[in-house]
């Protein structure tokens, strides 16, 4: 088996649309926009806090961060029983490695897989999230690893372009592993990716509701069997966020647009009721808070529950919870921990990790209440306790 028919990706179910999708601004589909009643676009009010007042209020990361918020050395494989569970780690910030179950997808296999499928998603394992490594945005807490320390990766998601989720030395490491991945990004990301090492027969360029299936040839456990095929679909959704690397990248409208994601195995038919279905939302919005108003007299972002309509239950959703203040600035591009809980029961999940918190100062919220705030809100919309947390960096979660 060589390393480059190890992973085949195909389109067994394409998109059927009729007319322009509603988030096209033109009928090439090279321009974008949110099509929801609870998107507001920035205006020239918000453009002067961002420049003049926003990093004089962000705070300070005190002394003790380290173990506010611990950093653990990975550890990619757990008990022999755990092979079966569905494997997740937040790496920090909007990175998280998953793993699926490790089952085969073919009905008759005689042989166990050895693994499942391995996904990085938004992977940023540089110091800085900025144009430059000299300036900029700089970690307060460091990632999970570095790409040599990672096991062997399947597929590389990336769900915008802005650099705390589409990191250029962390891509181009990637690109450039001896058994390189397979990248997923959504329209408008193919020439970014290609300029930062990637081979275009390695990237997918995937428009909202789009899907497509991955299937990788792994070892099986017993050493003297053939490969084993593995294989999930991964499914290309809506959200309400924005995008560009500098000005001019919005200039009218998006060039490039915003997703998050959902990986669903595939199993034989026999079994394909026990097939686990993660989502991650990269960044988005839930609605859009002007000063003065009631949050819960606003529209509210209807990509969820039609995420949540779709795929009918999510085992593990992995959500933004932080850089949400203040929430006239933000509110239309991040979610707060409260409006995480909504996102998570509308899109039904049962279990839940935050993401995009307690790496980089961003905004002006307090460095630690993103956690905390997640803990009131689950209490105040009903979610169950310990059903939808933080956890350290680099802490490997397990799901049955």
């Amino acid at each position: 088996m060589s390393p480059a028919s190890s992973i085949q990706v195909s389109n067994p179910n394409p998109l059927k649309t009729e007319g322009r999708p509603s988030h096209w601004v033109d009928e090439e589909g090279t321009a974008f926009k949110n099509p929801w009643k609870s998107w507001r676009e920035h205006d020239w009010r918000d453009q002067l806090y961002i420049v003049f007042k926003h990093s004089k209020q962000c705070p300070t990361a005190p002394e003790n961060i380290s173990e506010l918020i611990p950093a653990r050395k990975p550890t990619w494989t757990g008990k022999s029983t755990d092979e079966l569970k569905l494997k997740a780690m937040w790496m920090g910030h909007a990175s998280f490695f998953v793993e699926l179950p490790a089952r085969s997808c073919i009905v008759d296999s005689t042989s166990t897989p050895s693994r499942g499928a391995r996904i990085l998603f938004d992977p940023l394992f540089s110091e800085r999230c900025s144009p430059i490594q000299w300036a900029g945005f700089k970690r307060i807490t460091p990632p999970a690893c570095q790409v040599e320390d990672l096991p062997e990766i399947d597929v590389v998601v990336i769900s915008h372009d802005h650099y705390d989720h589409l990191d250029e030395g962390t891509i181009a490491k990637l690109a450039a592993l001896p058994r390189p991945p397979q990248f997923f990004a959504p329209l408008g990301n193919l020439t970014i990716l290609k300029s930062f090492g990637v081979p275009e027969d390695n990237c997918h360029i995937l428009d909202w509701w789009e899907s497509r299936r991955v299937e990788v040839l792994v070892s099986g456990t017993d050493k003297s069997s053939e490969p084993v095929s593995i294989a999930f679909d991964l499914t290309c959704t809506p959200g309400q966020h924005n995008v560009g690397r500098n000005f001019t990248d919005r200039f009218k409208h998006a060039k490039s647009l915003w997703s998050g994601w959902v990986a669903r195995e595939v199993l034989p038919e026999s079994q394909s009721n026990a097939a686990k279905t993660v989502y991650f939302a990269g960044d988005t919005g839930y609605r859009a808070v002007l000063d003065g108003q009631d949050e819960n007299q606003v529209p509210v972002c209807e990509a969820f529950q039609q995420i949540g309509n779709k795929f009918g239950s999510i085992d593990l959703a992995m959500l933004p919870i932080g850089a949400y203040l203040p929430q006239r600035y933000m509110s239309p591009v991040h979610c707060s921990p409260k409006e995480s809980a909504l996102v998570f029961k509308d899109i039904r999940a049962k279990y839940g990790i935050g993401m995009h918190w307690g790496t980089f100062v961003l905004t002006t919220e307090p460095i630690m209440d993103p956690p905390k705030k997640l803990k009131e809100a689950c209490e105040e919309v009903g979610i169950k306790e310990g059903s939808f947390v933080c956890t350290d960096i680099g802490q490997m979660m397990f799901y049955d």
